[in-house]
């Protein structure tokens, strides 16, 4: 998995949640389909399926990663960066 659509700070926890659930899908729900444990392939699959849903959560396009270590780099200078908003006018 390409880690570069991560935040520097999610990159690990985002290649331990894929390795997570990497090894349930394929080392443990086997084994379960085998013995007919079907509530436990339920389980195997919906606890997969949440790790899955916090790897997607974290998921960035490289644009904002970019941005976020450009901001980072300003920040660990002194400057401080943040997001500025049009002041929202009513008719």
């Amino acid at each position: 998995m390409n880690l570069n659509n991560f935040l520097k700070q999610d990159r690990e926890l985002a290649n331990r949640k894929l390795g997570s659930a990497q090894f349930l899908l394929q080392e443990l729900l086997p084994d379960e389909i085998k013995d007919n444990n079907f509530d436990e392939c339920i389980d195997l699959c919906l606890s997969a399926a949440e790790m899955f849903k916090d790897i997607k959560r974290m998921y960035h396009s490289e644009q904002v990663v970019q941005l976020h270590e450009i901001a980072a780099q300003f920040l660990s200078e002194g400057l401080d960066v943040s997001i500025v908003k049009r002041p929202v006018y009513e008719p």
